[in-house]
């Protein structure tokens, strides 16, 4: 957060003084930019933002339909899922044990909901 801060304050900084001619408006505008950036209160939910399996199926699915296919991921329904050292496995179902193909699989992080691997097997 801090170096958001500071990023932040950098920027403002860089993007006032590139002005040849400034008045006193300007560094009282930055001031007060930088005194409203301080005063934010960043959003950060207290069981991450992938708190649950349903939200897990919801962003595996969200981030799958694109790369593989609606009609492939809806095949592949319903997603199963487990919670291992804060990272969601979510799995697709294969619904025959004789066929050829594999299912999708998506590991989310529950803090960040970052995407940190995702595969379609054979």
């Amino acid at each position: 957060m801090k170096a958001y801060l500071a990023t932040a304050f950098l920027a403002i900084c860089v993007a006032a003084s590139a002005q040849s001619t400034r008045d006193r408006d300007d560094f009282d505008w930055v001031r007060n930019q930088f005194k409203l950036t301080k005063s934010a209160h960043e959003a950060f939910p207290k069981n991450g933002y992938v708190p649950d399996k349903d939200t897990a199926f919801a962003v595996a699915y969200a981030v799958a339909v694109p790369v593989y296919g609606k009609k492939q991921m809806d095949e592949e329904l319903p997603f199963r899922a487990e919670l291992k050292y804060g990272v969601w496995i979510v799995l697709g179902t294969l619904h025959c044990d004789l066929c050829a193909g594999g299912t999708v699989i998506v590991e989310i992080d529950k803090a960040s909901g970052r995407i940190l691997f995702m595969i379609h097997t054979k």
